[in-house]
């Protein structure tokens, strides 16, 4: 007998075995696209972090650091923002102030500074991804300036 077509069992197994390549599929699809979201959040800590660092660089050599603070912690000591108190050469009784403030992000200092850090600082931040709290970033670096000698 000269059967064409094929059979029950073989289209069954034919559909299975697409099911499952489909499924492995799918899988390293949305793999790959929670992997590159992770990478987006930590490009976009470590950006803000090298803003925050180099803002407060500047700041740290034109004019005197008052303090550094996190605004409104919550119970891990990460807050919305970070407040950065200076004055400057022309006016130093005048305290002015530097704000670093993102939506999705939440600031901790690791290090405490002291009320008027000087010349030389260590600083040592840890900014996390709202959205995705396993998402961090933490950098350290010391802040310093050379004074002019006494005359």
């Amino acid at each position: 007998m000269n059967e064409k077509g094929i059979t029950l069992v073989e289209l069954l197994a034919a559909l299975v075995l697409f099911g499952i390549i489909a499924v492995l599929i799918w899988k390293f699809f949305f793999q790959a696209i929670d992997f590159s979201d992770r990478a987006i959040s930590k490009n976009q800590l470590q950006q803000e972090a090298n803003l925050i660092v180099n803002t407060i660089q500047q700041l740290h050599t034109k004019s005197t650091i008052l303090f550094i603070t996190i605004v409104e912690p919550d119970i891990d000591k990460f807050g919305s923002k970070i407040e950065v108190g200076y004055s400057t050469k022309e006016n130093p009784t005048k305290v002015k102030y530097e704000y670093f403030e993102r939506g999705n992000i939440r600031y901790k200092i690791n290090e405490p500074i002291s009320s008027n850090p000087g010349n030389f600082f260590n600083f040592d931040i840890s900014l996390k991804s709202e959205k995705k709290p396993s998402i961090y970033f933490d950098t350290k670096t010391t802040f310093s300036k050379l004074s002019a000698k006494p005359k």
